[in-house]
This record gives structure tokens, sequence and C-alpha cells, in this order.
């Protein structure tokens, strides 16, 4: 795991009011959401990529407690081992190894400055790459003219 550069694949922002925060976003960046009602909680899917550039996906969801931070999820071959890596570096394991269906491990951490972190190892290394263009973590996404699964937020 030393010395090999991860993606960052995923990031997730919490919200106190997620209405204005997808106006603000919308608005800002042009981002489009996609309401997903995963795990019985308000959650967005968010799609930051363009035509021509995909982008880095992401959610959005109601914030449950004042000490929820935005998390930027970076991608690992190894979540074992970067975990235990991550405790060797002075970090901390927060949220142990997670299964998310159908998408693959988790983990959540603090860096050596209280910094939160995702960590994902995908159930897929190839799910978010074309076949044969995989990087070392195997997360990047697919074409923009792949993703044909987007639609107008809905609530």
């Amino acid at each position: 795991m030393k010395n090999e550069i991860s993606e960052v694949v995923h990031f997730e922002i919490p919200a106190k009011n997620p209405e204005r925060l997808r106006k603000f976003y919308t608005g800002v960046f042009g981002w489009k959401f996609k309401n997903s009602a995963a795990q019985n909680m308000q959650y967005w899917n968010i799609n930051t990529g363009t035509r021509h550039s995909p982008g880095v996906e992401g959610g959005l969801y109601k914030k449950g407690s004042r000490n929820q931070t935005p998390v930027n999820y970076i991608a690992t071959t190894d979540l074992t081992e970067t975990m235990a890596e991550v405790e060797r570096s002075g970090g901390q394991i927060i949220v142990g190894d997670r299964n998310t269906p159908g998408h693959g491990r988790t983990a959540l951490c603090k860096d050596p400055e209280g910094n939160s972190i995702g960590l994902f190892e995908s159930q897929n290394r190839g799910m978010f790459r074309e076949r044969g263009r995989q990087s070392q973590s195997g997360a990047n996404r697919i074409k923009s003219s792949h993703r044909n699964d987007r639609t107008k937020d809905s609530k």
C-alpha cells in the first residue's frame, strides 16, 4: 500500500437543510442530484461531471448530528491493510470495515489532525472503469457518454 497513489472516488456532504444545499451546489457548480432513498435515509446521489469530463460522484444526506462533516472516500485495493497503515501513521479508525451491498467495503478514519477520511474497496475493481483502463485503485469513473442513468432531482 505504501507509495501507491489512490484516487478520491466518492465524497459525501451532510446537510441540515438538504434542499437548500442542493440548490446551492446546482446553482454554483451545475451539479445534478438524484434521490436514492438509500438505507431509509434522505440521500441524494451527486453527479459532478459533464458530457466531456466524468467528475467524481458524491452524495448529500440529511445530517444526523451537528458533528458530521464532509468526507472524501479514497479507493484502496486492500481495506484491511490500509486501515492498519492509517493507524501506524498516526490516524484513527472511527468506523471499521463495513459492507456496502452491491458496492464494496468502507471504513471511516481520522487523519492525525482529526480530519475525516473514508476508505473504499470496490467489490468489483472494474465497476467504475471501462474494461482495460483500470488504475492502481480501479476506481475511475466510466465515460460520461455511458452514464445515462441520471434523472431530474426528485424529493
